[in-house]
């Protein structure tokens, strides 16, 4: 059994709220943990040969996952052999263990980009028509706004200009992801989940993975991910990649050989054209192995390069296991989590479904795990349309991104905003709430937008258009709840740029389909997936 540090010495992520959790009472009795229950526990996350539950195939259990358990468990059976009286740093165990366990069993209801079933779309479609009329509070005089929830899993404190600018890359520190400004990656497996067509890579060094990606988010999931992080929220960590900055290498030992078979595999499984995104294509010889010499074990592969891609990383350190939301757990009344409903607003993020919440164990080093609560798939946002007839939907369109996402009237605040599912976080988020988000809003200046605009990669236009709506939705977000703005930033809502003698944007709207070669989504045309939301 590992060496395991007295309770206390290992700073827990605070899961309790100002009361201790209803769910964790039939672990505890008599103020002593109830061994035998957190075995049923310990043993059921552990067991690789139990591969259903209740008539439901349960996802494969990850080592580092096990690993968590693990530790967990001699936690507590070190306390309790102690005779250790059941503290808050045993509850925060005990209730980190239940989080992992309906997790683990909502996973496996609802696995990772499994097509979402009819009555899930009717139901996405509803809440996406009813939702902006709910969108509405009425005003109230609370000072609670200023109250900050203790750091957790789930929401940390940023303190600061730098902090807030620094913190979507110190999170990928944290976890080893290390992008390069030119990547170089090798393919491993077709995808066949969600909606956006892509495929799943690895380093050269064979160790961590990437998701490769092409379509319509590659730039609003860069910006929606750095946005919540400088929020205090963990995201995803998408990167976008212009021309010929990413390399794709085909190795022998997969199905996919060529750029020619990446095409047909996209076409098939996503209906989805490459053609249009594909810079160049060949053989891997001794002129690109002289300009990237680590190419050299792959001299006469197959390669691709692209005119515009995303890479988002995978880590090894970093393992999924299911929804940090699964049958509400208590997370309705979590601040954090029902203030972050305004978060979504601002970016205008449609998707926000459970299943694009996930709870992830992270490997610290020195068989140390910790747990984090990640807001995912944050690209379903910045202008997004749907259409009924035919079944459609697209998200960057910048003109329907709408310029003010809040009004105050009549004592009441409405929010401009719809969504596909509103969870129970959501439901139950009040004004005080919402005015907590609004705060954390307001530190957001013109350096640290105009900072994670660019990195989306769009167009200059485009991105200064963005620039200038996410300022004038910020700004609109302030004035609804009476938050006075400590940084004020300037927007132009008739803002006209011309671009080699042509009108690019007019009056405030995209007036053209800017350079629709280089960028073969376009930001301008309604046309979207053509089909339906996921496989």
């Amino acid at each position: 059994m590992a060496i395991i540090p007295a309770m206390g010495q290992v700073e827990r992520g605070r899961l309790l709220n100002n009361e201790y959790h209803e769910a964790i009472t039939h672990l505890v009795q008599n103020e002593r943990i109830r061994l035998d229950e957190v075995r049923k526990l310990t043993n059921f996350l552990r067991d690789r040969n139990l591969t259903t539950f209740n008539h439901i195939k349960l996802p494969k259990r990850k080592k580092a996952f096990m690993r968590h358990i693990k530790s967990l468990s001699e936690q507590l059976e070190h306390g309790y052999f102690n005779h250790q009286v059941v503290g808050s740093d045993e509850r925060e165990l005990l209730l980190e263990l239940l989080l992992f366990y309906h997790s683990f069993l909502q996973s496996a209801e609802h696995p990772s980009g499994q097509t979402p079933p009819f009555l899930k779309k009717v139901s996405m479609y509803w809440q996406t028509k009813t939702s902006r009329r709910q969108m509405r509070w009425k005003i109230e005089d609370t000072k609670d706004f200023m109250r900050d929830p203790i750091n957790s899993p789930y929401w940390k404190q940023v303190n600061g200009k730098k902090n807030m600018r620094k913190r979507f890359d110190e999170l990928a520190k944290q976890k080893k992801i290390r992008p390069r400004k030119e990547m170089i990656v090798v393919f491993k497996k077709l995808s066949y989940t969600g909606s956006a067509p892509k495929v799943r890579t690895l380093d050269l060094d064979y160790d961590n993975e990437w998701s490769l990606k092409w379509g319509d988010e590659v730039h609003t999931d860069v910006v929606g991910s750095r946005i919540f992080a400088a929020l205090g929220y963990d995201v995803d960590h998408p990167y976008y990649y212009g021309q010929d900055s990413l390399i794709l290498v085909f190795d022998f030992g997969t199905s996919v050989l060529s750029a020619n078979d990446l095409r047909d595999s996209l076409q098939l499984i996503y209906g989805f054209n490459l053609d249009p995104f594909i810079s160049r294509s060949g053989i891997i010889d001794d002129a690109m192995i002289t300009q990237h010499k680590k190419l050299s074990p792959y001299r006469n592969r197959q390669f691709v390069s692209f005119k515009k891609c995303a890479v988002e990383g995978r880590p090894d350190r970093v393992k999924r296991i299911g929804s940090f939301l699964p049958n509400d757990f208590g997370n309705d009344k979590r601040r954090e989590l029902r203030g972050a409903l305004l978060a979504h607003a601002w970016i205008d993020n449609w998707d926000v479904r459970e299943e694009n919440t996930l709870l992830t164990t992270v490997h610290d080093g020195n068989y140390h795990y910790t747990m984090s609560a990640v807001f995912s798939d944050l690209g379903t946002c910045m202008g997004v349309r749907h259409s009924t007839v035919p079944i459609d939907f697209k998200v960057g369109l910048v003109n329907a991104f709408e310029w003010d996402v809040a009004t105050q009237k009549r004592g009441v605040v409405r929010l401009r905003y719809r969504m596909n599912d509103r969870l129970a976080p959501y439901a139950q988020a009040d004004y005080s709430d919402l005015k907590w988000m609004a705060v954390k809003i307001a530190q957001f200046d013109e350096e640290i937008l105009r900072n994670i605009v660019k990195k989306s990669g769009w167009p200059y236009p485009v991105c200064e258009l963005y620039f200038h709506k996410l300022a004038a939705r910020r700004a609109s977000i302030l004035k609804a709840f009476d938050v006075e703005d400590p940084h004020p930033i300037a927007f132009d809502r008739s803002l006209t740029i011309e671009r080699d003698g042509e009108v690019v944007v007019k009056n405030g709207q995209l007036v053209v389909d800017f350079d629709r070669q280089a960028h073969p989504e376009s930001f301008y045309s309604k046309k979207g997936r053509l089909r339906n939301y996921g496989n």
